[in-house]
């Protein structure tokens, strides 16, 4: 039986994390033809290894990927960094490697895919950005990154906007906590420290698998009168913030 995305090349930019990886297995698992790009090459998948945040290198890869593995069909954009800084220590610096990554690339990735999309006359093409419960809400210690996922999800809406005449959806989605360990299926509550069980009602970290699967339904064509959301996937924290 053929899997939702038999033979539909899927893009994944930070393949080597711990939800790109887990998205690109999954994407696999049902039928996929799956590129991946990240710092380091990825070996679960064809891989270009690049630094996102230079324009030349994301254009690089992505011509690359579509030349290995055949036009894409479906963007998943997780390549994300965090810097937990003291917003009185911040510097231009850290401002621009993580504005450059999780904003600067994320954009034009999606217009890379989108054009390619449109100049081949495709129809039904999906972009999904990984954004963050950070970006609605702060803990005052990564400032930068919390700004920049604010962005993403603004940027999603207008991605959303300016592609849908051409049958191209953008949606997004915001992990909450998660676990870092990527096959973990979920913590005992008791082991949750009292900031978690206080603001996670579900009674567990996130795992990747969770949100590669809210990733896949939103590239699906379940999903195809969804457009310019974004899915949280996180234990109800934010109703519980």
């Amino acid at each position: 039986m053929a899997g939702r995305f038999e033979d539909r090349v899927v893009i994944v930019t930070g393949a080597a994390g711990q939800i790109g990886s887990k998205c690109a297995r999954a994407f696999g698992a049902e039928g996929a033809i799956v590129g991946g790009i990240d710092l380091v090459a990825v070996e679960h998948v064809e891989s270009v290894a690049a630094d996102l945040s230079r324009a030349d290198e994301l254009e690089r890869a992505f011509a690359e990927l579509e030349r290995r593995l055949g036009p894409v069909d479906i963007l998943v954009q997780s390549a994300a960094v965090i810097a937990r800084i003291p917003f009185l220590d911040i510097t231009p610096e850290n401002i621009d490697h993580v504005l450059g990554v999780n904003v600067r690339a994320l954009l034009l990735g999606g217009r890379y895919a989108a054009r390619s999309l449109i100049d081949r006359g495709a129809v039904d093409g999906s972009i999904v950005n990984l954004t963050s419960v950070s970006g609605l809400v702060s803990d005052g210690e990564s400032i930068a990154y919390e700004a920049s996922k604010g962005a993403v999800t603004m940027a999603s809406k207008g991605m959303a906007k300016a592609l849908a005449p051409h049958r191209i959806r953008v949606n997004a989605v915001g992990p909450g906590s998660m676990s870092k360990f990527q096959e973990m299926e979920a913590r005992d509550p008791s082991d949750l420290d009292d900031y978690e069980r206080k603001r996670i009602p579900l009674g567990r970290l996130g795992v990747a698998g969770d949100v590669a699967a809210a990733v896949m339904f939103l590239a699906s064509p379940e999903a195809s009168y969804i457009t310019g959301t974004t899915l949280y996937v996180d234990g109800g924290s934010l109703a519980a913030w």
